[in-house]
């Protein structure tokens, strides 16, 4: 729908000029900063046309009309130009424009991380998609979805980047050469061991399923871990090592999603990474805490039964948008 990937462009920044352009209170003179930073860049220029044409889309309209109350349906829709400050939409009210808030950003910046993946990695996995490797050195590698992969264990070290995603190793064991895998800010490194690696949101999370690694950090010493324990490794350095629940931290190497106690909100969020498109929540039901146990190669249905716990149901907006709301 939109093939503007180019990774240059001030997506994040677009955008959030045209949800505040979008505010009861806009006056001239955001409108005209809003066009003087269209106009210093050609990149934001495009990157402000990007965010015009999510606005108009068909997925964009669809989930309004499906979220929206009467009253605040939006009417006679045009896009926003700042250049021309009269051609603008009816303001939507506060429940709406977040939504469409919402859905822009997902889209729009799904978009601009993507290149710089496909550029780099050797492996990639679409949504929800699982695939096995089997690398040059005979370790096995199972990759998530939505995951990138870049190896090199062909020479006197064995070297893998996690891009993105997540990642089961399980190493063939050779001391001369250790196995190290880089996510983000963290180094993990092992002779012979089963581990998992998790790199989302500048976050690194190692879980050990058995045998050690050692994770290590620019700023400091490294921590070994050793079966059932994990940590976390951030820009700041790393966190405590603890024990880890291996049936819900690895459930997806088993094809499972299982959590305890943890608010619809966060299931949903992992949940998505499995679906091709969007879930979305409304706040009165993000908070509800549950506990389960699903399969992953059927998210639709998962999020069907998810709403069931909750006494919601689930709205197929389109194959790219599914809306979990309050039963009437």
């Amino acid at each position: 729908m939109f093939d503007d990937t180019d990774p240059s462009l001030p997506l994040e920044q677009a955008l959030d000029w045209f949800i505040r352009l979008q505010a009861d209170d806009v006056n001239e003179e955001r409108r005209q900063a809003c066009a003087a930073w269209c106009a210093a860049d050609p990149r934001n220029a495009r990157a402000w046309d990007l965010a015009q044409a999510m606005w108009v889309s068909p997925l964009l309209t669809d989930a309004l009309a499906a979220t929206a109350t009467p009253e605040e349906a939006p009417r006679d829709v045009a896009p926003v130009v700042p250049l021309q400050p009269s051609h603008r939409f009816r303001p939507l009210g506060r429940r709406a424009m977040a939504w469409a808030a919402g859905i822009m950003v997902a889209i729009g910046l799904g978009l601009a991380a993507d290149l710089p993946l496909r550029l780099q990695a050797d492996h990639r996995t679409a949504t929800g998609v699982q695939e096995r490797l089997q690398l040059a050195d005979g370790s096995l590698v199972l990759m998530d979805t939505g995951t990138a992969l870049a190896t090199d264990v062909e020479g006197e070290e064995r070297r893998t980047r996690l891009l993105r995603g997540a990642a089961f190793f399980e190493v063939t064991p050779d001391p001369a050469r250790p196995f190290r895998v880089a996510a983000g800010p963290a180094v993990v490194t092992v002779v012979g061991t089963a581990f998992a690696v998790r790199y989302l949101d500048d976050r690194a999370t190692v879980t050990v399923r058995h045998g050690t690694v050692d994770v290590a950090h620019p700023g400091g010493p490294a921590v070994r871990l050793s079966a059932g324990e994990e940590v976390v490794v951030t820009a700041s350095g790393i966190g405590a090592e603890h024990s880890a629940d291996l049936s819900a931290a690895l459930g997806w190497v088993d094809g499972r999603l299982v959590f305890e106690d943890r608010p619809l909100r966060e299931v949903l969020d992992e949940l998505d990474r499995y679906y091709p498109g969007l879930i979305m929540v409304p706040d009165s039901l993000a908070d509800r805490r549950i506990t389960g146990n699903y399969r992953l190669d059927d998210p639709a249905r998962t999020a069907t039964a998810l709403a069931g716990l909750v006494r919601a149901e689930t709205l197929r907006v389109s194959d790219a948008l599914l809306i979990l709301r309050p039963r009437p």
